[in-house]
């Protein structure tokens, strides 16, 4: 595993601590390393909110100060638009008579952010109920989106072909030719087959509505809200890379909501409704606490106390930073702590050979490109560069995973070996 790079671990823990001294001894070409990670991890706005803020006098180089100025500047410019976007489509789906809410972006703010800039969106993840999921398309399909896919899980993607040459480098900031919406008709979607959990009904009856911008959203209530920030780092869990701005936005919700103990309870009460679900939630907010410190509220210890298994502490204590902490496309790393979840040996010994050696044709550059824009030269370069370095990822991280298991095993056992010593 390769060494982490201390400036990311600097800005992590300046986000919990609104400590300046640990970011200002970086000099400009050290921040100019670190940007791209910054940007794709979704810490860079966050950051700079934090070092530009009002009545502050950012002691970093004025280079960092003027990047950091224009990744807010851009970022509200594209929020912007993407708040007209969204509006556009809630009216139809109003119009429809379509029970819908809005999932993460737009809906944390104020929760998470006290701006629209200080948080960069993709797309749209919209709740539906399963029932309405084809007026919904029908909806989205006259505002010019094109289905792109339909997953067996419940989500289906749309997207607007876009002209623009873009690339994996490209500047994230800019405004968006048309974002891509996700209708999603369950909170958690089992995409891998691998993992499903028994969620308690009435999700898309517990709306309420917000105002962010003069447009006025339903969202789902706080403690299901809460829920879902969870199980959206859990699915991450499940693939190979997370932003770490989702680990981010769990403990801000945390702290500020620290003192509100129905919330607490409420959420303990959903989580525990299924014995995996609850397990996973605890293995997430292990996670959150351990690169956010904070005071976990009662109801939320409770949790980590009662449903946090063995395997995962240890994953959290051993393999939490190397996966949290690269760049993506990411690490495999967290096949090691997904065992537990998996009650049938073959359906493990599949799900593994299927990770470690995908034989399927590797990913393109993108699903939303134009007919036009996939047949430029460039795109045809830049996409068969991006499936060589995939290709490159799956060779290095499987490597990675087997020779990590076996420190896994070893530590499995030894720990073990000192419990019943302890007996």
């Amino acid at each position: 595993m390769s060494r982490i790079s201390p400036f990311r671990k600097s800005a992590v823990t300046f986000l919990s601590t609104r400590d300046l001294a640990l970011l200002e001894h970086w000099t400009e070409a050290e921040w100019s390393k670190q940007y791209r990670w910054l940007d794709r991890s979704g810490l860079a706005l966050p950051v700079a909110a934090q070092l530009l803020q009002d009545g502050m006098e950012p002691r970093v180089p004025s280079g960092v100060v003027s990047a950091l100025g224009r990744r807010l500047h851009d970022n509200q410019e594209r929020m912007n638009a993407m708040l007209d976007s969204l509006n556009e489509i809630q009216s139809r789906l109003i119009a429809g008579r379509i029970h819908f809410c809005c999932l993460k972006g737009f809906s944390l703010i104020p929760d998470c952010y006290s701006s629209i800039r200080e948080r960069h969106q993709v797309d749209f993840d919209i709740l539906v109920s399963p029932d309405e999921a084809i007026k919904a398309t029908v909806i989205l399909e006259g505002l010019g989106y094109k289905k792109v896919y339909a997953d067996k899980s419940g989500e289906i993607r749309f997207a607007r072909p876009w002209t623009k040459h873009l690339t994996a480098n490209s500047w994230l900031y800019g405004v968006s030719e048309g974002p891509a919406v996700e209708l999603h008709t369950r909170l958690w979607e089992p995409e891998t087959g691998l993992v499903d959990f028994v969620l308690p009904g009435g999700s898309v009856n517990s709306i309420y509505t917000r105002v962010v911008c003069g447009v006025t959203m339903p969202c789902l209530a706080p403690a299901w809200q809460f829920l879902h920030l969870l199980l959206h780092v859990f699915r991450h869990l499940l693939a190979s890379w997370v932003r770490l701005l989702s680990i981010y936005e769990i403990a801000v919700y945390r702290d500020r909501e620290q003192e509100n103990d129905s919330l607490w309870h409420q959420v303990y009460k959903l989580a525990t409704t299924d014995v995996q679900l609850a397990s996973a939630c605890a293995l997430v907010m292990y996670i959150v606490n351990a690169e956010f410190p904070g005071k976990l509220p009662e109801p939320l210890g409770e949790l980590c106390s009662a449903y946090l298994s063995f395997e995962s502490a240890l994953w959290v204590k051993h393999f939490r930073e190397p996966w949290l902490y690269a760049d993506p496309p990411g690490t495999k790393l967290a096949l090691l702590v997904q065992r537990q979840f998996c009650a049938n040996p073959g359906t493990w010994r599949s799900y593994t050979r299927r990770r470690l050696l995908p034989l399927r044709s590797p990913h393109g550059l993108s699903e939303d490109a134009s007919t036009r824009a996939r047949r430029t030269l460039q795109y045809v370069i830049d996409d068969l560069l991006y499936r060589l370095s995939r290709l490159g990822y799956h060779l290095m991280s499987s490597y990675d995973y087997l020779r990590s298991a076996a420190r896994w095993r070893r530590l499995i056992q030894s720990n073990i070996a000192q419990a019943m010593l302890m007996l």
